[in-house]
């Protein structure tokens, strides 16, 4: 199944457009080369799809591109339909990379690639960490044309010279955004040093924070910006995503959404002194770099804690409302709602403290069922767009941090020396044996841990093992009329 399953936009439902500051006209099928037709035709598309109509003009004449587009929207199509037309099937080179973000968005872009180039003499191959390098290194001996791939092993390949991008014609970085939250950016900056002066490329994203645009200008040549999603978040507004969430799950579900998230930094509004107290102490015993301001705080303790989160010290702050107020952080990438206010306009108060000053933020809500008819209030009346997403469970979040802690420890590999490297094979018949049985995999699975807590967030030791765990509020949903009683 491709994205051309749903339903094709009419370009007519297209709003805000947003186009380069020399357009080029839209391009139908009928107007594409033989090979676009073809693979078209091999698709079962009758015709482009918005983004494919709008970017191939732009990806065939050579010009550098930011696309924002959602998935859905047919933006794979819209970067590997230039590509299948712009590679010579006769020179066994790379002549195009596609970075991913993930193993399996990678594995699901080279199958749409293989579909897309049918019997053409393309060769494709797939590129990524966590699995054996031979089926690679063969493709890479073939010649593959084509390569689509995580960064940290696409790097690793390059630093072995098992693979060579002189030929290089096309740079795709697809979903960017998730490329810096998944924490490849190290790794695509010593990437840079592989690429070709003379290449064209394009960045494909749903959103445009300010960090995305950093990475554009480091990759791309003066790219132009083209954006036609019909719910298109200008790059200084502020999206609004929410979480349907069971009151009593909100704690570990917000564990998991930071997760996914990983944000720059966040600021995280409770309605209350005990609860804001109470989530500092969870993300603190999950290991995460959080504190808190309520109004108990002396002048002293508020200082400090709120320099530091100013600094960038700090990547969690936990607060009310009250204790907040003239709190002013210039380039705060996430505001979380972990309860819904009961009163409107705090809403607004609150998810304005992001997206300041032309920078671009999140504001996301954690809703209970007991706080659903404020939040659909809140939203009916100052007309705001809310995203649903589908909460994350705890397999989704293993699967990202296992692909995390694979690139970082790549890397770590890639900086050990030989005689590092020949001491480390002292450690293999360990290994063979702690993983022979569950217990003795529990202290590999605390050593992983570990290593990603410390190099993935940075973050302070969680608080000791002998440590009292924090008692569980009370349902955030509860009596509503409850949390007025202990604004902080």
């Amino acid at each position: 199944m491709t994205e051309h399953d749903d339903k094709v936009m009419p370009i007519n439902a297209i709003e805000d457009l947003v186009e380069p500051e020399q357009p080029l006209p839209e391009m139908t099928l009928a107007e594409a080369g033989e090979r676009i037709q073809a693979a078209a035709g091999r698709a079962g598309w009758a015709e482009l799809m918005p983004v494919q109509r709008r970017t191939l003009p732009y990806l065939l004449a050579g010009r550098d591109l930011m696309v924002q587009s959602r998935t859905g929207s047919g933006k794979t199509g819209a970067f590997l339909l230039p590509i299948i037309e712009r590679i010579d099937p006769t020179l066994a080179q790379t002549q195009a990379i596609i970075l991913a973000p993930t193993r399996e968005l990678a594995i699901q872009v080279a199958r749409e690639a293989e579909m897309l180039r049918g019997d053409a003499s393309i060769e494709v191959l797939s590129i990524y960490g966590g699995v054996g390098y031979g089926p690679q290194l063969d493709g890479l001996k073939r010649g593959a044309q084509l390569v689509v791939g995580t960064p940290g092993r696409i790097l690793d390949h390059l630093e072995r010279r098992t693979m060579n991008l002189d030929h290089l014609k096309v740079l795709v970085l697809d979903e960017a955004d998730r490329l810096l939250s998944m924490g490849f950016y190290p790794d695509m900056r010593q990437l840079q040093r592989y690429l070709p002066a003379r290449r064209s490329g394009c960045m494909f994203s749903a959103t445009f924070p300010a960090s995305v645009r950093a990475l554009a200008r480091e990759f791309l040549h003066q790219p132009d910006f083209l954006s036609l999603s019909r719910d298109r978040l200008h790059v200084a507004e502020v999206p609004h995503i929410y979480y349907e969430i069971p009151g009593m799950d909100k704690d570990r579900a917000l564990v998991r959404i930071l997760e996914l998230e990983n944000p720059e930094s966040a600021l995280i509004f409770c309605n209350t002194k005990m609860r804001v107290n109470y989530v500092t102490t969870v993300l603190r015993r999950f290991g995460y770099d959080a504190d808190q301001l309520t109004s108990d705080l002396a002048q002293n303790a508020r200082e400090s804690v709120t320099a530091r989160f100013h600094k960038g010290e700090l990547r969690f702050l936990v607060a009310t409302d009250v204790a907040a107020r003239g709190l002013d952080i210039e380039k705060l990438s996430h505001v979380i709602q972990y309860e819904f206010p009961e009163d409107m306009e705090i809403y607004i108060h609150r998810a304005g403290r992001t997206g300041r000053a032309g920078a671009a933020g999140v504001a996301i809500s954690l809703v209970a069922m007991e706080e659903r008819r404020d939040f659909t209030r809140t939203a009916a009346k100052y007309q705001i767009d809310m995203q649903k997403r589908p909460l994350p469970d705890d397999e989704e979040v293993a699967r990202v941090v296992g692909e995390r802690t694979t690139a970082l420890l790549e890397a770590r590999l890639r900086e050990r020396d030989k005689l590092l490297v020949e001491r480390q094979g002292r450690m293999l018949p360990l290994l063979e044996q702690l993983n022979e049985t569950p217990e003795e995999r529990a202290l590999l699975a605390m050593l992983l841990d570990d290593y990603y807590q410390k190099h993935q967030h940075g973050l302070q030791p969680a608080l000791p093992t002998g440590a009292a765990a924090p008692a569980r509020p009370a349902s955030s949903g509860g009596p509503r009329k409850s949390s007025r009683r202990r604004r902080g």
